[in-house]
């Protein structure tokens, strides 16, 4: 998982915030956004990593756990959750949930996207 990983997501977002910003009038409206995003893997033992994701807006810490399979697992950051996959060494499918209903300044978001490796 080290290295440098970059994509475009495809999101589903109702509100706004982090890495979704959006006029006062669009925030009540489900939009569908695409958001280029980095990721930087800078530490991993064993089976377990962290380090951030980061788009033009925000940037987050991550940390995160492969499967026994060494090719899928999960990763959280302060506001939601990824599932991810990686079809080889250089292609890496994640898939994001945000729920916050409590937290008017965080949007609730559905993402996925694809990530290469740098």
């Amino acid at each position: 998982m080290l290295g440098t990983w970059r994509g475009i997501s495809n999101s589903a977002v109702l509100g706004a915030g982090l890495h979704h910003h959006s006029p006062e009038t669009d925030r009540k409206a489900i939009r569908f956004r695409k958001v280029e995003y980095t990721l930087t893997i800078d530490r991993q033992e064993g089976r377990n990593f962290s380090g951030k994701i980061t788009s033009a807006q925000h940037s987050e810490i991550v940390i995160g756990a492969l499967a026994k399979d060494l090719k899928s697992g999960v990763m959280v950051n302060e506001h939601g959750t990824f599932n991810f996959s990686r079809a080889d060494s250089n292609a890496l499918e994640l898939c994001f949930t945000q729920v916050h209903t409590s937290n008017s300044a965080i949007p609730q978001v559905a993402s996925c996207f694809e990530m290469t490796k740098r």
